[in-house]
């Protein structure tokens, strides 16, 4: 998985520091990670919803429109309670108000390494205990799936298809092979067209595998190695 980390601050060293930390601490436990920087409230609200973070550094003394605004912004115009904002300030107490937008934490400038490492750390063995969820933009708004209700993905036409347990299908533009690399092991992608959640695979053959729900779906002559190689990786993991 590979985690969206965004930056909002009117200081640019501030900034820099930050970025430079995180890439850090990423590398040290063998991770993957992007960041992205703002700095001014205006131009993240117009593209925070697209970007969609799992991780928002927020400073609360924006100019303009302040952190505050952002948070409720973020939660109550967007919708999006699953987002982990962490403000910074260079004041050691913040008002009452921040309570509402459910902040994950609040770290005052400077922002030493340590404290820094250990709000990330705290973040990703939440997220790790949680139910992972994928995340998707349609019409600017962000969405979310627990990966553990999606049976599969199918795409046609520059269109990406999920298909829930429960029978819903869900859908957004984009492309397969945007998210491969970010999908967890349990996924395997059987054809240009199909990524299957091998939870909910109930039989197979050499040339096809039939779902839970009764889905039968054709395995790609270049993709069938592959496919044999993770479901054997994953009831081996099944079994641990």
């Amino acid at each position: 998985m590979k985690y969206k980390i965004a930056i909002c601050d009117d200081e640019k060293n501030v900034c820099s520091r930050l970025e430079e930390l995180i890439y850090k601490f990423f590398k040290d436990r063998s991770e993957r990670c992007e960041v992205e920087v703002w700095y001014d409230s205006y131009s993240l609200c117009r593209q925070i919803g697209e970007y969609n973070p799992d991780i928002l550094f927020l400073d609360i003394e924006l100019p303009n429109n302040n952190g505050v605004y952002v948070g409720k912004f973020i939660r109550n115009t967007l919708q999006n309670d699953l987002m982990n904002i962490v403000y910074i300030s260079h004041k050691t107490s913040y008002a009452l108000e921040l309570f509402q937008i459910h902040p994950y934490d609040f770290l005052v400038k400077p922002v030493d390494a340590q404290t820094l490492f250990t709000t990330l750390s705290n973040i990703l063995r939440l997220e790790e205990i949680q139910n992972k969820k994928f995340r998707y933009t349609f019409n600017k708004v962000s969405y979310s799936v627990p990966y553990g209700k999606i049976v599969y993905f199918a795409s046609k036409n520059k269109t990406v298809f999920i298909h829930r347990q429960d029978g819903e299908v869900l859908s957004y533009y984009g492309k397969l092979r945007d998210i491969l690399d970010d999908l967890p092991s349990q996924f395997v992608c059987i054809g240009k067209s199909y990524v299957i959640n091998t939870k909910y695979l109930s039989t197979w053959k050499s040339d096809s595998v039939v779902l839970e729900d009764g889905t039968i779906l054709g395995i790609a002559q270049s993709r069938r190695s592959d496919f044999k190689k993770a479901i054997l990786n994953y009831k081996s993991e099944e079994a641990i």
